[in-house]
């Protein structure tokens, strides 16, 4: 393993446990000074993660509709007033149904996603509320960085746009430091080999696995490019797809990496000073 982990995360689960008031909810995880926190959120079979720190927000992807109020709910029991920054990986339902809510209920700055047209009625609601809130949808390119909080985040895909809707997932790496994540939306092999191909650094702490573990996602390269200590798969409870795939599992076990799933702990939570990184997890549904 590329560093040393440290990780309090059973400690932390209890604390978190204790503040815990009601079933399913959660005190504000508080992002002070140099610290960022990253929330991935438990929305079943969809993805949704909130980025908190300096005082900024960021949302990447917001779960499908049927949880779009948990959503919102998740965002305001944070303290969110302002996302600064969302991010729409792709325009699978899944991913975007919880976003259109979220425009309607917090002021938006800035909303990145993929340029491309998807042939749905969400799509096109999300494009049409983006632009009665006076939101222009950005198009970022590969390598394109911008400043948050107490750190940064680079696009890392998709350098095209294909013809499969999940390989044009907007990637990015997080930075706090010397910690990284990746967020990799349902971006499949053949992105991932297209970002290995760019050069750029794909060395994360923290993997937030593409397409829910699925067998298409997570390749071998990706893994020894990436070299994450950690993985986080988002994914619903006895799924349909069997999400995430024994392949993908192995492959984390074949590695060591230890791996944290929305199905199997709820809501999980990194909070990075920037040296050190904590992980902990609201239950053991």
């Amino acid at each position: 393993m590329k560093k040393q982990r440290k990780i309090y995360t059973f400690l932390l689960s209890l604390l978190l446990a204790f503040s815990l008031l009601l079933p399913g909810s959660i005190v504000p995880v508080e992002a002070a000074g140099g610290d960022m926190a990253v929330h991935f959120i438990d929305v079943g079979q969809g993805l949704a993660i909130l980025v908190q720190s300096g005082g900024e927000n960021l949302l990447y992807d917001g779960g499908n509709r049927s949880h779009a109020d948990e959503v919102v709910q998740y965002l305001k029991n944070q303290e969110v007033e302002t996302i600064d920054y969302m991010i729409s990986s792709h325009y699978d339902e899944d991913h975007l149904g919880g976003l259109v809510k979220c425009l309607d209920n917090f002021e938006v700055d800035h909303v990145l996603g993929s340029d491309y047209v998807h042939t749905s009625d969400l799509f096109n609601t999300f494009m049409n509320t983006a632009t009665a809130n006076a939101i222009t949808v950005e198009y970022p390119a590969v390598g394109d960085t911008y400043e948050f909080g107490t750190g940064s985040f680079t696009v890392m895909a998709p350098s095209g746009i294909s013809k499969n809707s999940n390989d044009n997932s907007v990637v990015i790496r997080l930075v706090n430091g010397d910690n990284s994540f990746m967020f990799m939306g349902d971006a499949e092999e053949t992105s991932e080999q297209d970002m290995i191909s760019t050069g750029m650094n794909l060395d994360c702490d923290v993997l937030c696995l593409g397409h829910h573990g699925s067998a298409s996602s997570t390749s071998w390269d990706l893994l020894e490019a990436s070299t994450p200590s950690w993985a986080v798969v988002s994914c619903g409870k006895g799924n349909s797809y069997g999400h995430p795939t024994a392949e993908t599992m192995g492959k984390l076990s074949d590695m060591d990496i230890p791996v944290f799933r929305t199905d199997d702990q709820g809501t999980v939570i990194a909070v990075s000073d920037g040296s050190t990184i904590c992980l902990l997890y609201t239950s053991d549904a």
